[in-house]
């Protein structure tokens, strides 16, 4: 029991490992929702007949699941990118950016340019890369989607 009493936010080695589990365990119902609602969508007979057909477990999965579950991927992959391009609360809260700067985050450094250090320049311009990124990649799996959809 001893060894499950550290500093696990503290130590430069594990508070990374330790903030990534919380937002895991805060993004994880968001995701799940889509991909149980989308399940719900496929018709039972396409897996039946593809059974029929000598289609293995993989076969229907790789095949049937995944090719009409592929909307709800692409959701799902531009929000939780651009909740993890967004990370500061976390971040704030649990380390404060450190130890050190182990979990020194791009939107917690334009907040201590802004703040602390006063160099709103420096944290406009990180700020504004930030919001370039994300719209980047929204719109590149965006129009992947749509290409891919019609």
């Amino acid at each position: 029991m001893n060894s499950l009493a550290q500093n696990w936010l503290g130590d430069p080695d594990l508070a990374l490992w330790m903030v990534l589990a919380v937002l895991v365990w805060m993004q994880l119902g968001y995701p799940l929702v889509l991909f149980l609602s989308g399940l719900q969508r496929i018709d039972p007979e396409l897996y039946e007949a593809a059974s029929l057909d000598g289609a293995t477990w993989w076969q229907r999965f790789t095949r049937i699941t995944v090719p009409i579950l592929r909307p709800e991927v692409y959701v799902v992959l531009v929000t939780t990118t651009i909740a993890g391009l967004k990370v500061f609360a976390q971040i704030f809260v649990l380390t404060g950016g450190g130890p050190g700067n182990s979990t020194l985050v791009p939107a917690y450094f334009a907040y201590q340019n802004f703040f602390e250090r006063a160099d709103v320049g420096y944290g406009s311009a990180i700020s504004s890369t930030i919001t370039l990124l994300v719209l980047i990649i929204a719109g590149t799996m965006l129009t992947r989607q749509a290409r891919e959809d019609g």
